[in-house]
């Protein structure tokens, strides 16, 4: 990936591509992790074909190759006939914004309800499937701990989750944990 990376970032300054217009000022080209990699590039044809021959290079010196069934592209700002001139000459699927890496939406902005609407939403409806079931008190403090708190935990090893969030978060897991039907009341404010 370091001998990829050298690579991509050589090859804006040989001209065989334009930076991302947000991401010049960074001299921003890529970003990897293990084996993803984002590829930062100006919304046109011509600069996604400069990205590609770069992969191809590297692909004839190295023997590994991207997948291209498996890559998506994110055009923002991009006028639709130019959309169209990129759908039709490259085999990515389109994506579409908020981009999620490894369930986590990517963000540079503060959090807002939005944003950690999905973990809410995955933690009530844990704990509505759990709610039919006859547990007791250290039963039900086992599953907060065990599932929903791992869950929780996951998110924030990225994020700082806001207050608002985790007071939701608990009163979910205090209205479980004491008593099942007051989820519900809870769980209709929420959602």
């Amino acid at each position: 990936m370091n001998v990829l990376s050298h690579k991509l970032d050589k090859a804006v300054w040989e001209k065989k591509f334009k930076f991302h217009p947000r991401c010049k000022a960074l001299l921003l080209t890529h970003l990897c992790f293990a084996d993803d990699l984002m590829v930062f590039v100006e919304g046109l044809k011509e600069p996604i074909e400069g990205a590609l021959t770069i992969f191809d290079e590297f692909s004839v010196w190295s023997g590994l190759s991207i997948s291209l069934e498996k890559s998506t592209v994110y055009m923002v700002g991009v006028s639709d006939v130019e959309k169209k001139n990129i759908k039709s000459n490259f085999p990515f699927a389109e994506g579409k914004l908020q981009v999620r890496y490894l369930g986590l939406p990517l963000m540079s902005q503060a959090m807002k309800k939005q944003d950690y609407l999905p973990l809410v939403e995955r933690i009530r409806s844990k704990i509505c499937t759990w709610t039919c079931r006859f547990l007791s008190y250290a039963g039900g403090l086992q599953l907060i701990k065990a599932v929903l708190m791992s869950i929780v935990n996951f998110w924030e090893a990225v994020f700082r989750l806001p207050s608002k969030c985790m007071k939701e978060i608990e009163q979910f897991c205090s209205a479980f944990l004491w008593s099942g039907p007051v989820l519900k009341k809870v769980g209709a404010k929420v959602a």
